[in-house]
Order: structure tokens, then sequence, then C-alpha cells
């Protein structure tokens, strides 16, 4: 075999490896595509599933809140201030933003549980009143819950209905929506007027900010939603 031979041989070999090599460069790309793709399906499809629950748990909390809330028996003496002395089940309607919550309470703010269900009561706050005090929730603003996702759009003068068992229907009007800091607590602190306190993470999407945004709200109406029981024989 001539030099000319061999040259082009071994030119031909050289060709055909970086051709393997590119297929086989093609195949890994392909395979870690496919990888990623599914990846990608199964984590929307999780976090899908897992939005579904939650909707899910508030729909189940919606109707059972309506189902106790439903009939109450009307007294002839209505009396002039109302005071909630203990926790029972609320629901919390903001009309501008499209909330529509049923809150949850009884137990730690901090409890992940209670937090992933619905936006939950500081027991540290007040509970509602004519009389004053500020009722305050928390609720989360990220991941697959977003409770109080849009409270940065709330504006001066927008309505918060807090609804209670009880059969009363608290409306309060949005005073202010400032940041502080993440352990800044006056803004849940009591007042001397009845007000409401809603707490979220600042920025949104983060899940341990070094900030809070709160919304205040001050009572103007109290409406009576109470239905009078049927008699029972």
């Amino acid at each position: 075999m001539d030099d000319s031979r061999r040259v082009i041989n071994r030119g031909s070999r050289k060709v055909s490896r970086r051709k393997e090599k590119a297929a086989r460069t093609a195949r890994i790309y392909k395979v870690v595509a496919a990888v990623l793709i599914l990846a990608g399906v199964g984590i929307l499809g999780y976090t899908g599933y897992e939005q579904m629950m939650v909707d899910y748990r508030q729909e189940q909390l919606r109707e059972d809140f309506e189902a106790k809330a439903g009939f109450r028996r009307i007294f002839e003496d209505e009396p002039e201030e109302i005071v909630i002395e203990e926790w029972q089940p609320m629901r919390l309607i903001i009309p501008s933003i499209d909330v529509d919550l049923v809150t949850m309470g009884g137990g730690d703010v901090f409890d992940e549980n209670l937090l992933d269900q619905g936006p939950t009561h500081f027991q540290m706050s007040d509970l509602p009143s004519t009389e004053g005090g500020n009722v305050a929730f928390a609720g989360h603003r990220a991941g697959r819950w977003n409770f109080f996702l849009d409270i940065d759009q709330l504006e001066e003068g927008d309505e918060i209905h807090l609804e209670v068992e009880d059969g009363y229907r608290f409306i309060y009007e949005v005073e202010w929506v400032e940041v502080f800091g993440k352990f800044d607590w006056e803004p849940i602190y009591s007042t001397d007027y009845p007000a409401i306190t809603l707490q979220t993470c600042e920025p949104k999407h983060v899940s341990d900010p070094d900030y809070r945004l709160m919304a205040r709200g001050k009572l103007v109406e109290v409406e009576d939603i109470r239905v009078e029981a049927p008699e029972v024989n």
C-alpha cells in the first residue's frame, strides 16, 4: 500500500470516528432532553395535583362553613355591641382581588398544616368585635397556595369582608398597604378601634423572605346575615 492510500484510509477513519462521536452525542442530548421533558411534565403534574387538592380542601371548608352557618336562631333582643369571644370558623372575602377563603384558627399561626389550608388567625391578635381590637391573619403568597397573592393590589377604600359562623358580616375598608421587616409584629398588635390586618410574604413567590406585606382595614359596618332556624317539632 503506498503512502497516499494510507493517508486516505487514516482520513476516512477520522471522519468515521467524528461521525460516530457526533451520533453518540446527539443520542445523549436526545435522552437528556427526553428526561428533562418528562421531569417537567411530572413537576407540572404534581404541582397541578397539589393545587387541585388545595382548592378541593377550601371547597370542603366552604361547604362546611355554609352548612353550619345556614340557620341561626334570631333573638328578639339584639346586642348593641357584637363581640366574638371564642374562635369560630370565618370566611374572608375581598371582592376587588377575587379572594373567597375559609380561614383557619385555634392553633399556632406558624403551623404549616394550617397555613397550607387557608389564611390563619394569629392567636396573639384579637377576634372580630365592634368595640375595638385587631383581628390578624397570615396567608401564603408562594407555591401552590397563593392565598394572599394579590394583596399588594389593594387600594385605600377597598372592602374586606369577614363572615363569622355566628351570622355576622364584618365589613372593613382598607386604610393602608405597607411593607414591614420580617420580625416586626407591631402591625398585628391590638388597636383601639375595630380593625383587620392581613399579612403575607414580600416579595411574591418567595417562601422565606426578609419582608412582610401588611394590609390594614378599619371596620365600617356589620351586617346581620343570620337566617332564622326552622321550628323543630
